[in-house]
C-alpha cells in the first residue's frame, strides 16, 4: 500500500507554494507601480525630505526580504541586523 498522505502532502504544499509565488509576483508589480508613482509626487516636492525618509524605510525592508530569500548582501552594504 502506497502512502497517500505523503502524495498529499506533497501536492498540498507544491500548491500552496505555486499561490504564494504568484501572490509574491503580484505584489512586486504593484510595488514597481507604486515605486514609480512615488517617483512622480516627489518631483513635484523636490525639496521635502519625507520622500527620501520613505525609500529609506522602503529599502531597508526589501533588503530584509531579499535575505530572507537568500542574499544578506543588502542587509550587510546597510549595516543592518539580520
Amino acid at each position: 500500500m502506497r502512502n497517500t498522505k505523503a502524495q498529499s502532502t506533497t501536492k498540498d504544499a507544491a500548491r500552496i507554494y505555486a499561490e504564494r509565488h504568484a501572490e509574491a509576483q503580484s505584489l512586486l508589480e504593484r510595488i514597481a507601480t507604486r515605486l514609480a508613482e512615488h517617483k512622480q509626487r516627489q518631483a513635484a516636492a523636490p525639496a521635502d525630505w519625507g520622500w527620501a525618509g520613505d525609500l529609506g524605510r522602503i529599502t531597508e525592508q526589501l533588503a530584509s526580504v531579499l535575505a530572507d530569500l537568500g542574499d544578506a548582501s543588502a542587509v550587510r552594504a546597510k549595516g543592518l541586523e539580520y
